[in-house]
């Protein structure tokens, strides 16, 4: 019997945390209550958008992300624009100066992509136009390896009319590589992230080495087409090639953006923004804050964080 890969023993043992049985429980943890009050807002847009007019005091933007639950009818997907709609009129005018545009961050599942392609994009065009009219970006999370396609050909559409909607990508799974370089020719802007554990292996490099290739691979793309680039990553390798890369495409300091989560590594945040570049911190707020610390601990480095926090050394 072959050992279990220490990733997907990490990943079932987060998953037994909030499986109905024990979630009561595990939302009472210190551990997790501490976790909350670091790495999420709150639960409101008025808790998200103090923090964000904090972080842009301390030269950091910020991309409200609500934690939504998945839009499985007409109803939620309305939920799911009233929601946005609230968040950037209240976002534009705490942040709003200068050339830089606040954010929104929304998940595939928040616009129901898998129940109604037709209905999600109804609704993304109606959030995009109401971006545009408050100078916020819309930028949408990668969804599953196997929603890729429907969510490249959403964003294609959308972005007809709406340029500044930006994709995300994982640079760890095997079909990345190519969709950088799609994008980057459409001149599509583009969210670059490392990908977390339970990635298909059929689908996805599982060795960390491999991982960062690929990352380089996809970044060397992006950064070599011009196109708008993010680099959503907290590993020091990366971010070092991130720099080096970007020197070597001619941008400077403010020619690459640099996203992180709120609450995790914020001394690395504040020296990368006191250099010059470009850095935005991702909000989280809502009621499925438990799923967003879930995703959170499943990173490599996520389960470290939520130690330190616990125990006063982050």
């Amino acid at each position: 019997m072959s050992a279990l890969n220490p990733d997907h023993l990490r990943t079932r043992l987060l998953d037994a945390l909030i499986a109905p049985g024990a979630r009561e429980r595990t939302e009472r943890s210190r551990l997790v209550q501490a976790a909350r009050e670091r790495f999420v807002a709150g639960e409101g847009v008025d808790d998200a958008v103090a923090t964000a007019a904090w972080l842009r005091r301390t030269n950091r933007l910020a991309a409200l992300h609500p934690l939504l639950p998945a839009a499985t009818d007409a109803a939620a997907v309305e939920a799911t624009v009233a929601e946005a709609t609230t968040a950037i009129e209240r976002i534009a005018p705490v942040t709003a100066g200068g050339d830089y545009h606040s954010e929104l961050y929304l998940a595939p599942e928040h616009l129901g992509l898998g129940q109604d392609p037709a209905r999600a994009e109804e609704a993304l065009r109606r959030v995009c136009t109401v971006g545009d009219d408050h100078r916020v970006d819309i930028t949408l999370r990668s969804g599953p390896d196997h929603s890729m396609d429907a969510l490249l050909h959403l964003v294609q559409r959308v972005r007809l009319e709406h340029p500044r909607l930006t994709t995300s990508l994982v640079a760890r799974r095997h079909r990345s590589e190519a969709d950088a370089a799609m994008l980057a020719a459409t001149c599509a802007r583009v969210r670059l992230v490392r990908g977390g554990t339970g990635e298909p292996q059929a689908s996805s490099w599982q060795d960390p080495h491999e991982v960062d290739l690929a990352f380089a691979r996809c970044l060397a793309t992006l950064l070599g087409s011009g196109v708008h680039t993010v680099v959503a990553t907290h590993e020091p390798v990366l971010l070092d090639l991130a720099d080096g890369l970007a020197d070597q495409s001619g941008r400077g300091p403010e020619g690459l953006e640099y996203q992180f989560f709120l609450g995790a590594d914020p001394d690395l945040q504040l020296r990368t923004a006191d250099a010059g570049h470009r850095v935005r911190i991702l909000v989280p707020y809502g009621p499925m804050w438990l799923e967003h610390l879930h995703d959170l601990a499943r990173r490599p480095s996520g389960v470290r964080r939520l130690v330190e926090t616990v125990t006063g050394r982050g």
